[in-house]
């Protein structure tokens, strides 16, 4: 059989292609093997932590307002002739002190005619009780032993006793009145609003000004159940020596504070909110240099209960809300399981098992698994101390101290 010339060209062709392909792939440089590189643990921030004995603060809020603040109103009726300096909104007043006077030539001629009536009544007095002798003695010169008594005129003498008895009660009354015409704080305090001025006519009942005292200041501060389980308080019962109270507000653009205590919870749970109201008490909250004004909204930390063995870390340090990333000796990370008691602004308090001088972490980790090795990058120094800010506080003034002395934290809201 016979080739053509065609298939003769493509079998050269075909077979020049086959060899091409053989010394490209004899030739060709051979792959050089690659080498794993080493994996380098992430980098995390750690802070070594030693747990102590802590008093929570538990963070509240309300609005400041006298322990006393009342209306004064007119008790007689008359047209006002002076008033006071202090009688102004604003204006300070001691306790006692005369606000305004009511007009009291009516009063004054009211309780000399009221005296007139009372003389008058005693001297009718005197003489029946000199009848009621002398009718004694006539009585008595007749020889009989029992006397008729109106023949002893004791009808009479009564009426004559109870007549001085009702003219002393409109001397008494007389003489009440004419004081009234001086209206007189019945406390040191500040007037809030007036109602009347110099020269207006006034009624008995007359609202003549709204004022409150000056010594006591108190802060209605409401709380949850969870606040409530972080406090002793004696729901139900009286308060001799309540938990230390720091107030915070922003007076004239300088943050301000104040000390008081918890003196009282009110009687009833709020039925909307559910929250119960705990009172604090401020003793004179006008002096110093920055007084506590009625009406200012104030920041509340309250010193709760003191707890063994807590820790005080950021809050991206928590996880999951209940969990923390500990780095064991050999910088293997490990999930430790606590128990969140607190957030306070930036920090969280915790308790768990926490061995002290355990380092955590608080940095974030794109991943993180059980077990896996970690770069750590301490923030502080191992110290026998709480890693974030020492403040072991005990009861009683030392838990008072523990408020005083956290002037910085913030309360999470």
């Amino acid at each position: 059989m016979k080739i053509s010339n065609k298939n003769k060209v493509l079998a050269i062709a075909l077979a020049i292609g086959l060899v091409s392909i053989g010394l490209v792939l004899f030739l060709a440089p051979k792959p050089k093997e690659k080498v794993a590189k080493e994996v380098v643990p992430p980098v995390a921030d750690v802070v070594y932590v030693t747990p102590g004995r802590q008093t929570l603060l538990v963070p509240s809020q309300g609005s400041v307002r006298a322990r006393h603040e009342i209306e004064v109103v007119a008790r007689v009726g008359g047209t006002i002739q002076t008033v006071s300096d202090a009688f102004v909104p604003g204006g300070f007043f001691a306790g006692g002190e005369k606000l305004l006077q009511i007009e009291a030539a009516d009063y004054e001629h009211q309780l000399t005619r009221a005296e007139s009536q009372l003389a008058n009544a005693k001297s009718t007095l005197a003489q029946e009780q000199g009848r009621a002798k002398q009718a004694k003695r006539e009585w008595r010169n007749l020889g009989s032993k029992e006397a008729n008594a109106l023949f002893l005129r004791q009808p009479q003498l009564s009426a004559a006793e109870a007549a001085v008895s009702a003219a002393r009660a409109d001397r008494d009354q007389a003489r009440l009145d004419l004081e009234r015409t001086q209206v007189r704080a019945p406390f040191a305090g500040r007037v809030m609003e007036t109602f009347v001025d110099l020269g207006q006519y006034v009624t008995p009942g007359t609202r003549l000004a709204k004022i409150h005292s000056t010594d006591i200041a108190e802060v209605r501060l409401p709380l949850t159940d969870r606040q409530l389980a972080l406090l002793d308080l004696p729901l139900g019962q009286s308060m001799d020596n309540g938990p230390a109270v720091r107030l915070t507000a922003q007076v004239a653009g300088r943050e301000r504070q104040w000390r008081g205590r918890l003196v009282r919870t009110e009687a009833n749970i709020d039925p909307n909110s559910r929250f119960v109201y705990a009172v604090a008490r401020i003793d004179r909250p006008y002096e110093g240099s920055a007084p506590l004004v009625n009406g200012l909204f104030v920041e509340a930390d309250i010193a709760g209960k003191t707890f063994d063995d807590v820790i005080r870390l950021p809050r991206q340090a928590l996880h999951e809300g209940d969990r923390l990333m500990v780095l064991d000796a050999e910088n293997k990370l490990r999930f430790t399981p606590v128990e969140l008691l607190q957030a306070v602004g930036e920090e969280v308090w915790l308790r768990g098992d926490v061995e002290p001088g355990s380092r955590v972490i608080v940095s974030s980790l794109g991943f993180s698994r059980e077990g896996m090795a970690i770069t750590a990058n301490p923030l502080n120094e191992e110290s026998t101390g709480l890693a974030l800010g020492e403040g072991v506080a005990t009861d009683g003034p030392a838990a008072e101290e523990a408020v005083n002395s956290r002037a910085g934290a913030e309360g999470a809201r």
